[in-house]
């Protein structure tokens, strides 16, 4: 499924020049220009695509691989916006598919960042290894984010902090997803901080297990395999979303503890209004 329609993807454009009105506008635009010259710091490379800058282009790459490679520089001052994603399989679920939520609030934060100049990197904790974006790679930004599986296995929250290790004051982590798995992602956010990274955590919850409708005796599959039969009446319920409840507030709470801000989403809400409240926040525009 693509992971926008065009009604979306138009309100989002709206929302990018808008972005780009600002960079262009205000000191910040400055701290952010795209000009690539004296004073600028070598990140890294990727690989050319049609259309790209061939005065960006790492000859000496070339010479020794016999392929096009870009070099990527940063600003002094630029932001680096970390998208990571928590690809747990407890994501596929829900009528409004949680992970098509949680990959939708990724892209919709990568646009509206590589719109505003800034430098991007794409993690999730089943593929830790970051990819990088600047300002030419919306396109393929979309189309890996769309690809993204989830994880079969565990996660490895763990390896993701050497995102953290270069220039952290700098930088700002978007962590999208449902928290079912709390600890590593909360650590996750402890480093963060330790590194002087700025955290957002975006927890993604499908109505169908904030609000069960299940009556009588059901059965219920667990993600790691296994089935229990249970009988559901009112009263079950009613303790089954006072537990959830409870535990949402736990996770809020150590979300802060950490250092992080904490925005709940209902997979079936709009991408748009969150992003106007990143961008009103001042981390995004």
């Amino acid at each position: 499924m693509a992971l926008f329609d065009e009604a979306t993807l138009t309100r989002l454009r709206r929302l990018r020049l808008a972005a780009g009105r600002v960079q262009r506008g205000g000191a910040r635009g400055e701290r952010l220009s795209k000009q690539f010259g004296a004073g600028q710091e070598f990140g890294a490379h990727r690989p050319y695509t049609m259309g790209d800058d061939l005065r960006r282009v790492d000859w000496n790459v070339y010479g020794r691989l016999g392929q096009l490679f870009l070099k990527l520089f940063e600003q002094p001052g630029q932001l680096r916006v970390l998208l990571v994603a928590d690809d747990a399989p407890t994501l596929n679920f829900g009528k409004h598919d949680k992970w098509l939520a949680a990959r939708r609030v990724l892209a919709a934060v990568g646009l509206i960042a590589l719109e505003g100049s800034e430098r991007v990197l794409l993690a999730s904790l089943g593929r830790p290894q970051p990819v990088q974006f600047d300002g030419t790679g919306e396109a393929r930004l979309l189309q890996l984010i769309e690809e993204m599986p989830l994880r079969s296995g565990g996660g490895n929250a763990a390896s993701l902090r050497g995102l953290f290790e270069k220039r952290g004051r700098d930088s700002v982590l978007v962590l999208v997803s449902d928290f079912q798995d709390r600890e590593p992602l909360v650590q996750l956010l402890r480093d963060a901080r330790r590194s002087g990274v700025r955290a957002i955590a975006i927890s993604i919850a499908a109505e169908e297990e904030l609000n069960p409708s299940l009556d009588g005796f059901s059965r219920l599959q667990a993600i790691g395999g296994g089935e229990t039969k249970l009988r559901v009446d009112e009263r079950v319920l009613q303790a089954y979303r006072e537990e959830v409840q409870h535990y949402r507030q736990s996770v809020a709470k150590a979300v802060h503890a950490a250092g992080a801000a904490f925005i709940e989403l209902d997979s079936a809400d709009p991408i748009e209004p969150l992003i106007v409240d990143l961008m009103r926040a001042g981390v995004l525009g």
